[in-house]
């Protein structure tokens, strides 16, 4: 079964407030799972004997839903993690950016502090001879001579000369004035941004804990569920064995003669349909490999049905699309061994599982290969069929 493609999308819109709410919520649920989880195999281990087997399938298709809950809540967590993954990103960017804007403040606030310190007796010497000598003509140097009558104009030039080194020190000074205003600033949204990036990495290694935990539930009821089949298989064949010997014994007793053989079972179908299903029962216990149709190492889902009914002498393509539209369409109430159901929609088609008809199900056991994970095995028929075919 291939994951929604959704997810991450459906994530990102409802934005990380929503996302840790739904976190939080997982965690408080995590007791209750367990628990139920225990509950379950304390069920299964209890001696049945020879029971109705409908008894035993019940804590096995418990199981299995909690499976498949725990695995749908597992690929939500995925993609919230990788939202929380971004935003982390994104804020570590941030708080980069700003480290750099405040150095590179820093920086310009020293330079202009130190060209202050340096240029202030640099300035005035420089602007007061401009004035006074060096740019003047022989006219003005006589001017500005030593003549008392000629003093008051000498120190005009004078005045005029440390007004201009004034307007340029508060030049510098307003310059590096509006400078420190700007590194605080970026100080304040430095600060906040890292803040962010800390509170970000914390709800991520908190999903990160509560998405690991749950991947460990998940393995623990995978476990239960394998027992649980097994167990359910075991009972069910204790009961075949009991009707048959009973149903020897009183033909034995009927016809006065010697114990005869049980008959043999009858055989899960006709023709190619019976061939595709014994195929695809030689692979139980295969494991899911995404894209996989090799016996023995691993299987999709219409990689099984596409290998299993190969054997029976039919081609059919590597795809549960595919294959619903090349094979003849059946009822659901007129399935038989070795008939294919199909799941999703009309254009597409995610999920497609094989009807063998007697099993641990009774006249519900499917056989399929479920999803990352899991194993080939029989599973009762999923709800929500979109249709079924025959090779």
């Amino acid at each position: 079964m291939r994951p929604a493609e959704a997810s991450l999308a459906a994530a990102r819109t409802h934005g990380l407030t929503r996302i840790l709410g739904a976190i939080e919520g997982r965690r408080r649920r995590l007791a209750l799972v367990a628990f139920s989880s225990a509950s379950l195999v304390v069920g299964i281990a209890v001696p049945a004997g020879l029971a109705n087997a409908s008894a035993a399938a019940d804590p096995v298709a418990s199981l299995q839903q909690r499976a498949n809950a725990l695995a749908a809540e597992i690929q939500t967590d995925y993609a919230k993690l990788q939202v929380l993954d971004e935003g982390y990103n994104q804020a570590h960017e941030r708080v980069q950016q700003l480290q750099q804007a405040v150095d590179a403040a820093t920086k310009a606030i020293g330079r202009a502090h130190a060209r202050l310190m340096s240029d202030k007796a640099r300035l005035r010497i420089v602007a007061i001879d401009a004035y006074v000598t060096g740019n003047s003509s022989p006219g003005l140097s006589m001017l500005l001579g030593s003549s008392s009558q000629q003093l008051p104009m000498q120190q005009a030039y004078y005045s005029a000369a440390s007004g201009d080194l004034s307007a340029t020190e508060a030049l510098v000074e307003t310059a590096a004035h509006d400078l420190a205003g700007h590194r605080v600033t970026l100080l304040s949204d430095q600060r906040a941004a890292a803040s962010a990036e800390k509170r970000i990495a914390s709800e991520r290694a908190q999903a990160e804990r509560i998405t690991s935990q749950l991947e460990s539930e998940l393995a623990t009821v995978k476990g239960n569920l394998a027992r649980a089949v097994a167990a359910a298989e075991q009972q069910r064949a204790l009961q075949e064995l009991a009707a048959a010997q009973a149903a020897a014994l009183a033909k034995q007793q009927q016809a006065n003669q010697p114990p005869v053989a049980p008959p043999p079972p009858p055989a899960v179908g006709g023709g190619s349909g019976a061939v595709a299903v014994r195929a695809a029962e030689s692979q139980l216990g295969v494991p899911y490999v995404w894209g996989g149709a090799t016996p023995g190492v691993g299987f999709d889902c219409s990689g099984l049905t596409m290998w299993s009914w190969g054997q029976a002498g039919v081609s059919l393509a590597h795809g549960a699309t595919e294959q619903y539209y090349e094979i003849a369409h059946v009822s659901m109430s007129a399935l038989q061994p070795g008939d294919l159901i199909f799941y999703g929609d009309a254009g597409y088609l995610y999920h497609v599982v094989m009807y063998v008809g007697s099993g641990p199900y009774g006249s519900d056991t499917v056989i399929q290969a479920q999803n990352t994970g899991t194993n080939v095995m029989f599973t009762p028929i999923p709800p929500g069929a979109y249709g079924a075919g025959r090779p």
